[in-house]
């Protein structure tokens, strides 16, 4: 091990005393403290509430109130009991570096590098923002360390109107902030040929046949092969289909109708032809024949 003239130690410490002698230390400061060539004694260590540090030698011992170069002293009349020479250096960091863990509608999910006191915003901005499309920014759940099982919810969307300052959430080392995804609708839309077109609640996993008659069933002009669908995709691209559901009910495979989707339009078209339209055709054509065969008759 190297040993440091201990000519020396007195001033180097006395070199560094005057660029931190002047600071006293608080509760919620931050205290980088270096041991030359000890990195087992060295380490940052945030004073609690109570005006402790958690280094191992000084135990029960508070360090508010004291000047920095007084803690400095104190640690090194410490350490010389366990090595030789010991030169330890002491800064209060101002915006200490903390890891937060971004979560769910974020470009680039995962642990984060930030600073202590950072907002909301600047943590989402290093997860490459929130998702353009699925981010509610209204419902940001936020899970302190400590607090694992009580866990915040943020209205950022709120926040941005009000601007209130004080609804800003405190984040810390360790804590999680999860962007959830905007909530789907679980409604439906129905139109077209049916008895009751409109927006339905979807209750559970329902196929299209079902969700036509929660609009009141088919009418007699519907045509039922050629019943159209329209699907918004994850990427909000939206895919159209016709589908033959008098199909599915001919060859008696109602199992396999496709099942509908949250937000889907379905669309239920009227035939443009039927036997019942024909026959009024026909019937009515027959009475002008006979009307006219009938006036031929009277004129002749």
């Amino acid at each position: 091990m190297k040993v440091i003239p201990s000519l020396v130690l007195p001033m180097l410490l006395a070199l560094s005393a005057p660029l931190v002698g002047a600071s006293i230390i608080k509760t919620g400061d931050v205290l980088d403290i270096t041991v030359l060539q000890h990195p087992e004694f060295s380490g940052r260590y945030t004073v609690n509430e109570r005006g402790f540090i958690e280094y191992p030698l000084l135990g029960e011992e508070p360090v508010i109130n004291i000047s920095v170069t007084e803690l400095m002293n104190d640690l090194t009349f410490l350490l010389a009991r366990h090595i030789d020479n010991p030169l330890v250096l002491i800064t209060i960091i101002d915006k200490p570096e903390i890891t937060v863990t971004v979560l769910g509608q974020v470009v680039d999910p995962g642990p984060v590098k930030t600073f202590e006191g950072a907002s909301i915003q600047e943590v989402l901005k290093a997860a490459g923002g929130p998702t353009p499309s699925r981010a509610d920014l209204a419902r940001i759940k936020i899970i302190h360390h400590d607090k694992s099982r009580t866990p915040d919810l943020f209205n950022l969307d709120s926040f941005l109107v009000n601007g209130n300052v004080d609804d800003l959430p405190h984040l810390q080392a360790d804590d999680i902030v999860i962007v959830l995804a905007e909530g789907k609708s679980r409604k439906v839309k129905v139109i077209g040929a049916i008895q009751k077109p409109g927006l339905f609640e979807l209750e559970e996993k329902m196929n299209l046949f079902e969700v036509i008659y929660l609009a009141g069933g088919p009418t007699e002009k519907a045509d039922l092969s050629r019943v159209r669908r329209f699907t918004r995709q994850e990427n909000d691209n939206v895919t159209e289909e016709v589908i033959d559901l008098q199909g599915y009910i001919d060859k008696g495979r109602m199992d396999k109708i496709p099942v509908v989707m949250e937000g889907d339009v379905i669309i239920v078209y009227a035939k443009w032809f039927d036997w019942k339209t024909l026959l009024t055709v026909l019937n009515n054509t027959l009475l002008v024949i006979v009307t006219i065969q009938a006036f031929a008759g009277i004129f002749k």
